[in-house]
């Protein structure tokens, strides 16, 4: 801090005249500027290791001023459990992703775009959250301040975001669906279109606009050091990012859930769009992925807040840190369950059944001769959608074609079943 100092200069006496010349003195203050560095530890906000965060094991346990590993430790089984679901998270959404997408009965549905959308936000997890974290677990020696940073808003707050703003997406595109249905209206294909796409984009772009810029707020200061990753952050704002991560698409899920159920349990039986989806089944697939994300997202959100916001250092706070690693296994489960809940949609479930049509190729082959094993093997290696069409979306057209649809529909069927010695 500068301090004044004080410079007493004197004049000397002059004779002139019988004159007398009265001694002055002038006081000048003068301020020297000086130069104090404040220490990282002074600087305000709380301080971070993130390193040591990112490190710690998902099998131990924060026990006061430690962290001690758990007495019934299996860590070789946890991870091999954690890598054998990661595995099965990235084949199984993959899988079901190419599937939708190379169907193009079912591509042709938004509602099916909307679930590989979906499952891409499930294998965010089996791609990048288990396997970084199983590296920094691995190797804690080594440091990467940006890598960690990234690895801790995308698991902690964007991914949970982004899987529910996604299934909000689905619950929009269902509530349109039954609404259109039973007021007996039929979008435009190009507003069909463009929603479809808003509705694609929208759960990346609002979780990243909202989460994003406050995730980084919280971080104030960073220390010099090169060879640490510690940080003075405010928490109020890492508070403010997970409460946002989970109330905005909850708010959306619990208000349109309901009325999509309701809508759909009144909607009449016929159908106007070409892909129908039967009466109660919006309902009963939109509850059951709603409850199912929900809940699954809920334990960890609401157990980090309590970390957030409590100060314990007694024994009994050793349970918050053992819930926090159930509910995250929770999570994980939940994205490798995910595939099996969308067998509840008719269209996906006869599909799949349709694309292995093992039983009918048997009957036909039973029934024609050797010579008409040719226009057979033709008939079933055509496009699955071609074959199934009538079988995935039994609405009125299938049930009372027109006579162009019949040609269209019956060309197929005599071509199989003619001589071809004729």
């Amino acid at each position: 801090m500068s301090t004044p100092q004080l410079l007493v200069i004197a004049s000397t006496p002059s004779m002139a005249s019988n004159t007398t010349t009265t001694t002055t003195t002038e006081i000048i203050t003068t301020t020297t500027a000086t130069t104090t560095t404040t220490k990282f530890e002074d600087l305000p906000g709380t301080l971070l290791n993130l390193h040591e965060v990112c490190v710690a094991d998902w099998d131990t346990v924060y026990d006061g001023d430690k962290l001690s590993t758990r007495e019934y430790t299996t860590w070789n089984a946890l991870h091999i459990s954690r890598v054998t679901l990661c595995a099965w998270i990235i084949l199984s959404h993959f899988a079901l992703i190419l599937f939708v997408l190379g169907k193009g009965m079912l591509r042709v549905n938004p509602k099916n775009s909307l679930i590989a959308n979906l499952a891409l936000t499930n294998i965010l997890m089996g791609v990048f959250v288990v396997p970084v974290k199983q590296d920094f677990i691995l190797n804690p020696d080594r440091v990467n301040c940006g890598l960690e940073m990234g690895w801790t808003f995308i698991t902690h707050y964007f991914q949970p975001s982004v899987s529910l703003f996604a299934v909000l997406s689905l619950v929009i595109e269902r509530f349109v669906y039954v609404y259109t249905q039973k007021n007996q209206k039929k979008l435009l294909r190009l507003a069909l279109i463009i929603g479809t796409i808003v509705l694609l984009v929208m759960p990346w772009i609002l979780s990243l606009l909202f989460l994003l810029p406050t995730y980084l707020a919280g971080f104030t200061y960073k220390s010099a050091v090169p060879s640490t990753c510690n940080f003075k952050v405010d928490e109020d704002y890492f508070l403010a990012t997970q409460i946002l991560s989970f109330i905005l698409p909850l708010i959306g899920i619990f208000i349109l859930t309901p009325y999509t159920g309701l809508l759909d349990c009144l909607r009449p039986r016929s159908c106007i769009y070409e892909y129908v989806t039967p009466k109660g089944e919006s309902m009963a697939v939109t509850a059951v992925t709603s409850f199912f994300s929900i809940f699954s997202e809920a334990p960890y959100c609401v157990i980090r807040i309590l970390i957030m916001r409590m100060e314990c250092n007694n024994p009994y706070c050793t349970r918050f840190n053992q819930a926090l690693s159930v509910a995250m296994w929770i999570r994980i489960c939940k994205a490798a369950i995910f595939p099996f809940i969308w067998l509840l949609y008719t269209d996906i479930r006869k599909a799949v059944l349709c694309h292995f049509p093992k039983k009918r190729e048997d009957s036909e082959d039973s029934d024609h001769n050797d010579a008409d094993a040719s226009v057979v093997l033709v008939e079933t290696s055509r496009d699955d959608d071609e074959v199934c069409a009538k079988e995935l979306y039994p609405t009125t057209s299938w049930a009372q074609p027109d006579s162009a649809t019949t040609a269209t529909i019956s060309a197929p069927t005599n071509a199989a079943t003619a001589d071809p010695r004729t």
